[in-house]
């Protein structure tokens, strides 16, 4: 007897939740998210009201909180949409809240230029609630207006001062405006009340950095190492400040402690790669720099320039002279540039007169003799201008050398890049005593120097 009653109130039960899902549509409601017995009737009721009245404010006003609340908010956007049409005909529609509701349930949804409608439309009731204006700050930074993000975050902050995530956002602003300083006091608003904030902390040392103060920075990064969504991040930003202080050694180092952090972001792996391979460029480590310019190449092969660096630095692996040029001490180079310039041509007879570096170049003089048709020697000074640079080398800088040869009198001069001249500084060498040698030359001429 008791088994049978059993199974009857299952049955019953059963019965009951079916008609509840019938009588809303048929369609899973995400109902596992109401777990109120009486909002559950609640649901029901409302359910059928609508069915024979599709306006009703009392049922459209129940359906709506009800599903808000438990965060069910597609659901909740279908109802607070329609108070939201009906409301000028309906005064005790809360227009200002309906829109507000259905500008949070968009912003929920990541539609933002639908949310940013209902948002002003919530602010003409009520500009001074603080979610209207978070939530227009919040759609403003996402579509990337921050210049209209700051003000309402701002009027939000005069309501709740201390809301940690309308300080991060306003800071978040600022940052993207590169404004570093006026970010510094929100973020500083926020560690002070969540001091394990991971996302506030990196922002923190980041804007330091910009700020100048990248030795307190390290130490925020240093922490931040063993976490799984900043650590690989702090890595990268550490080593860039470490590259850009000089500390070439140090960078590589904080390169290679990201690479060997666990389920680094591809993004992050393939920045370290090459920042790491850069370095090692830089300290004249060619083949492992060219290991990690593979791999990369692997994944992506339109990865920023890395066939570029690729070609250029394969080449520079197998031509001693090349490295020298590029990157070898102030005397090797004026060295190999000295062997270029007395071995310029054959049957001339050069000889090395001067050498003076600068920062952007280094001048080579020699006097060249020839034999003449009267067995005459015939003597000239000539004028060598190396550049180190594999970039474009523009006309002032050509204009500059033509000057130079015209105070000192010299009949001749050779420009010398490891890249390429402009048009303008071409055009400008016609007609006049410059010759220009760009790097597919130069490489001839550095192999002769061997």
């Amino acid at each position: 007897m008791f088994f049978l009653i059993f199974v009857g109130v299952l049955i019953l039960v059963a019965v009951a939740v079916v008609l509840v899902f019938k009588g809303m549509g048929g369609k899973n409601t995400d109902s596992t998210a109401i777990k109120n017995k009486n909002e559950a009737k609640v649901l029901k009721d409302a359910t059928r009201k609508l069915e024979r009245d599709p306006d009703n404010i009392p049922a459209l006003t129940q359906l709506s909180e009800i599903f808000y609340t438990n965060e069910v908010y597609d659901k909740a956007l279908q109802h607070y949409k329609s108070l939201v049409r009906i409301a000028p005909i309906h005064p005790e529609v809360d227009e200002g809240k309906v829109a507000l509701r259905a500008g949070i349930c968009l912003c929920k949804a990541q539609e933002w230029a639908d949310a940013l409608k209902y948002l002003l439309q919530s602010s003409l009731k009520d500009g001074s609630n603080f979610d209207v204006n978070y939530y227009l700050g919040l759609v403003y930074s996402k579509l990337k207006d921050y210049a209209k993000a700051v003000p309402c975050l701002k009027k939000a902050l005069i309501v709740n001062p201390a809301s940690t995530q309308a300080n991060m956002l306003v800071a978040r602003c600022f940052y993207e405006q590169r404004h570093f300083k006026e970010a510094l006091p929100y973020l500083k608003v926020v560690i002070a009340a969540e001091p394990n904030n991971k996302e506030a902390m990196f922002d923190y040392a980041d804007v330091m950095v910009e700020e100048g103060h990248g030795e307190k920075s390290i130490k925020i990064f240093s922490r931040l190492r063993p976490d799984p969504v900043y650590g690989a991040k702090s890595c990268i930003r550490s080593g860039v400040f470490h590259y850009n202080q000089g500390d070439k050694k140090t960078a590589i180092e904080d390169f290679t402690i990201g690479l060997k952090l666990p389920n680094v972001p591809q993004a992050d792996t393939l920045e370290l790669k090459y920042r790491l391979a850069v370095c090692y460029f830089d300290t004249n480590r060619y083949k492992e720099g060219l290991a990690l310019l593979a791999e990369i190449k692997q994944v992506n092969p339109q990865y920023k320039d890395i066939m570029q660096l690729i070609g250029r630095y394969s080449e520079l692996s197998q031509n001693s002279n090349l490295q020298i040029y590029l990157a070898g001490s102030v005397s090797d180079f004026i060295a190999l540039c000295r062997r270029i310039a007395t071995n310029w041509e054959k049957g001339l007879n050069a000889t090395f007169q001067d050498a003076h570096a600068e920062a952007s170049y280094t001048d080579i003089t020699v006097e060249v003799a020839s034999r003449g048709g009267d067995d005459s020697d015939l003597k000239k000074t000539w004028l060598f201008r190396f550049f180190r640079t594999t970039g474009a080398t523009g006309e002032i800088y050509v204009r500059e050398f033509h000057e130079a040869l015209q105070d000192r009198k010299i009949s001749k001069g050779i420009c010398v890049t490891a890249g390429v001249f402009s048009d303008g500084a071409r055009k400008y060498a016609e007609g006049r005593p410059v010759d220009l040698v760009e790097r597919d030359k130069l490489n001839v001429l550095l192999k002769k120097a061997n």
